[in-house]
C-alpha cells in the first residue's frame, strides 16, 4: 500500500514497484489508507512525506492501533530532520524521499525477509478479560557487539550508545567475532562497520556471520561511511536489518541510532519467540503428549523410510504391534489417572528395552508400534520377546497398591526380508495389517505372548 498526497509521487512510486512485480494499491490521504486497512491488510505500507489530512507520523501511530497492524511493516519517506520522529512513531524503516530505486527495493526486500507475522504478535484476548494482558517487560539486558577498528569515531560511537542505551557494548575485531559465532557466546546484535581495515571487509564479515549457525539469528546493523550511501542496498541484501551512517555528531544522531538498535533487538526477540513456538508445535505434532513417544503421524513416514533404506542394504525389517492386556479393566477398576500412569510406565520400559536405531511410537489408545531393521526372523522374534518380558517382569507401582499392578502385553510381529522387499511393493500399510492380524491372534490365544504373522511363520 502506497500512501502519498502528491499525485505524481504516488503514481511514480506505484510504477516503480509494479515494475519489479509488486501488487500495489495507492491512496491519497491518511483517512483513505486507514479505511482500506480496516478492510484488508497489505504485506507492507509505504508512507510518503506529504499527506493532506495528517502527518506521516500520525498515520503511522494510527496504523499501529488498528487490529492486526502492530507488526505490519511500515516504511516512511522522511527528511533527515524527521527521522527520529518517524522511528518513534513506529516506522519499521525509513528512507529518503528522493532516494534511488535500488535503496527502496532493498529496504522492501529486507523488511519482508524479516517480517514478523502480525497474527502472532496480536494474541487473542482471554475469555473474561476486558483487555489483553500487558506484555512482560522484564527482558534481560541484550548482548551487543561492535565490530570495528580502534579509531576515535568508532570509540565515540560506543561511548555515546552506551550512555543512551544504558548498557555495555563489547568492542572486538573480526577474528574474535567469527570465533565467538562458533560457540554459544554470540551476541544478540552485531554493530558492524562496513570498512574495518579495508574497504568492504565489514560487509564480508556480515555475510560470514549470517551463514554461521551460532550467529545467523542475531540482529545486524551496518555502519557505512557518510560518503558511501550507494552501499546501503548491498548491506541490506547481505542481511543487515538496518544501516546507519558514520556521521555521529549530534545528540539526535545518537538517539536515532539507539532507537534503531532497540527496534532491531525487539524484532529479534519476537523472531526468537516465533522460532521457539514453531519448534514446540513441531514437537507437539510429532509426539504423544502423555507418554512422550512419537505418535502415529511421525511413525508411519519413518517406517516407509526404513523400508526404503532396507531395500538398499539388503536388511530385514521387523514391525511389532503391542497392546496392553485388559487395559479397560485398569481404567474401570482403578480410574483413568491410574490408566495414564500405566501407559507412561509401559512406554518408559519399552524405551529402555528398545535398541537404538528403531521406531517406538504410541499407535493409539493402549497400542504401541515398534519397528527396527534386523538380520532376520530369529532376531526379530528375540526383540519381541525382550519387549514382552520387560513389561511382564515385575508389577508396576500404583498409589494405594503396595504390591503394584501386574501388567502384560500381547505382540503381533511381521517381518519382511530382503527378498520380499525387492520382489514386492510392500509398504507400511500392508506390513502393519499383517502385524495387526498377528496381534489379534495373540489376543485370542490367551494374551501375554508373541505371535508371528502367518506368511513369516510359513517362511
Amino acid at each position: 500500500m502506497v500512501v502519498d498526497g502528491v499525485a505524481t509521487n504516488r503514481l511514480l512510486t506505484k510504477l516503480r514497484l509494479t515494475a519489479v512485480c509488486h501488487r500495489v494499491t495507492a491512496h491519497s490521504s491518511g483517512g483513505q489508507a486507514v479505511a482500506a486497512l480496516r478492510a484488508d491488510l497489505p504485506d507492507l505500507v509505504l508512507i510518503g512525506s506529504t499527506l493532506p489530512d495528517m502527518t506521516a507520523e500520525d498515520l503511522c501511530r494510527m496504523i499501529r492501533t488498528l487490529p492486526g497492524c502492530r507488526a505490519l511493516p511500515v516504511i516512511m519517506q522522511v527528511e533527515t530532520g524527521q527521522r527520529l520522529a518517524a522511528l518513534s512513531a513506529g516506522a519499521t524503516a525509513i528512507i529518503e524521499p528522493k532516494g534511488d530505486d535500488q535503496t527502496l527495493f532493498a529496504r522492501i526486500r529486507g523488511v519482508m525477509r524479516g517480517r514478523v507475522s502480525a497474527m502472532s504478535d496480536d494474541p487473542p484476548a482471554m475469555p473474561g478479560l476486558a483487555e489483553p494482558a500487558a506484555p512482560y517487560g522484564g527482558q534481560p539486558a541484550a548482548r551487543i557487539m561492535q565490530v570495528c577498528g580502534q579509531t576515535p569515531p568508532s570509540l565515540a560511537w560506543r561511548h555515546g550508545l552506551q550512555l543512551e542505551l544504558g548498557q555495555n557494548i563489547t568492542v572486538c575485531d573480526p577474528e574474535r567475532a567469527l570465533a565467538q559465532a562458533q560457540t554459544a557466546a554470540a551476541p544478540d546484535l552485531y554493530l558492524i562497520w562496513a570498512d574495518i581495515r579495508q574497504d568492504g571487509d565489514g560487509l564480508r564479515l556480515l555475510s560470514e556471520l549470517r551463514s554461521r549457525r551460532g550467529s545467523r539469528n542475531a540482529a545486524f546493523l551496518v555502519v557505512l561511511h557518510p560518503g558511501r550511501p550507494d552501499m546501503t542496498p548491498v548491506a541490506l541484501d547481505l542481511g543487515a536489518g538496518d544501516v546507519l551512517t558514520g556521521a555521529f555528531a549530534s545528540p539526535a544522531a545518537v538517539s536515532e541510532a539507539a532507537l534503531r538498535i532497540r527496534k532491531q533487538l525487539e524484532d529479534k526477540r519476537i523472531a526468537d519467540r516465533q522460532r521457539r513456538e514453531a519448534q514446540r508445535n513441531l514437537i507437539w505434532a510429532m509426539h504423544d503428549p502423555l507418554t512422550g513417544l512419537h505418535n502415529r503421524r511421525h511413525a508411519i513416514p519413518r517406517l516407509d523410510q526404513m523400508l526404503h533404506a532396507a531395500r538398499q542394504s539388503d536388511q530385514a525389517v521387523a514391525v511389532i504391534l503391542l497392546d496392553i492386556d485388559h487395559f479397560k479393566a485398569v481404567n474401570d477398576d482403578h480410574g483413568h489417572p491410574a490408566g495414564d500412569m500405566i501407559l507412561q510406565a509401559v512406554a518408559k520400559r519399552l524405551q529402555q528395552a528398545m535398541p537404538p536405531g528403531g521406531i517406538l511410537a504410541r499407535y493409539g489408545g493402549e497400542e504401541f508400534l515398534a519397528a527396527l531393521p534386523l538380520s532376520g526372523h530369529a532376531a526379530a522374534h528375540a526383540l519381541a520377546e525382550r519387549l514382552r518380558s520387560a513389561i511382564a517382569a515385575q508389577p508396576f507401582p500404583l498409589p494405594g497398591h503396595p504390591q503394584g499392578l501386574a501388567v502384560t502385553i500381547s505382540l503381533g510381529l511381521a517381518v519382511v526380508g530382503p527378498h520380499m522387499l525387492g520382489a514386492l511393493p510392500l509398504g507400511p500399510d500392508r506390513l502393519m495389517a499383517r502385524a495387526d492380524n498377528a496381534l489379534l491372534t495373540a489376543k485370542t490365544q490367551g494374551r501375554n505372548r508373541v505371535v508371528i504373522a502367518q506368511p513369516d511363520a510359513a517362511a
